[in-house]
């Protein structure tokens, strides 16, 4: 599906990402972690074709991004940790208004279910402004999926928001996966990412250092590769997750 080999991204001559490589299979969901500043943002910006890399090919359906990037923006929802919306909108004039600009055509019944297990409903007349944390992130998961893309790249959608909200936007990750969506997803909760994630991507100072099962991340604190401290520590508490009784 994508090909990612080699990548590297520098942004005013500092190296984010190192030489990074990895392939996204149809229907993956991959967590993506470590510290902060590990690239994992930049990552997802490069996939998206947001951000150009300096370096390296990004491939998809085996063609390369540069020769279909329409096909590939049309394919890829994007939903970045800032928020992207009007501020000054209605959250029922939103939905129109991102909708005229989707790369696909936008139907009305995928909105609508999104709209209803979202719980959007509910806040349809406020202002987008007035709303909460929880509110303002499902509604720019809810813009991010308009296009119905079959790979959704993720920036920690859940950060600073209420349980219920946290709840209800993974429940939908769930469905929207199980029904055949890819999803590439960062978070710093554990819990989310093994309740979401069936594989691994682990970053640290821009360089890929482990892919695969989470249950095999333990091997990466026997010393063989030198990880910074907070990455450890990251692992750590994954590790202590991993192994709790469910």
């Amino acid at each position: 599906m994508i090909l990612v080999d080699k990548v590297s991204s520098s942004i005013k001559r500092k190296s984010i990402l190192k030489d990074v490589s990895m392939q996204i299979r149809e229907g993956d969901s991959i967590g993506v972690i470590g510290p902060n500043g590990a690239g994992k943002s930049t990552l997802l910006k490069v996939l998206a074709s947001v951000l150009k890399p300096s370096s390296g090919e990004l491939r998809f359906e085996g063609k390369p991004y540069s020769h279909n990037l329409k096909q590939v923006r049309s394919q890829i929802g994007y939903v970045p940790q800032e928020i992207a919306l009007f501020d000054e909108l209605k959250v029922k004039e939103q939905i129109p208004a991102w909708s005229r600009l989707a790369s696909n055509k936008v139907d009305t019944q995928h909105v609508n279910r999104m709209v209803e297990i979202l719980r959007l409903n509910q806040v349809m007349d406020k202002r987008t402004k007035d709303l909460s944390g929880g509110w303002k992130r499902k509604l720019n998961l809810c813009i991010g999926l308009l296009h119905e893309p079959r790979i959704c790249l993720l920036d920690e959608p859940t950060v600073g928001i209420d349980i219920a909200a946290k709840v209800d936007i993974l429940e939908w990750l769930q469905c929207l996966h199980q029904n055949g969506m890819t999803l590439v997803f960062i978070s710093h909760d554990w819990y989310e990412l093994k309740q979401l994630c069936s594989r691994m991507l682990v970053l640290d100072e821009g360089v890929k250092v482990f892919e695969g099962d989470s249950k095999h991340m333990d091997d990466l604190l026997n010393g063989e590769v030198e990880l910074s401290q907070e990455l450890t520590n990251i692992i750590k508490a994954g590790k202590a997750v991993n192994h709790k009784k469910p």
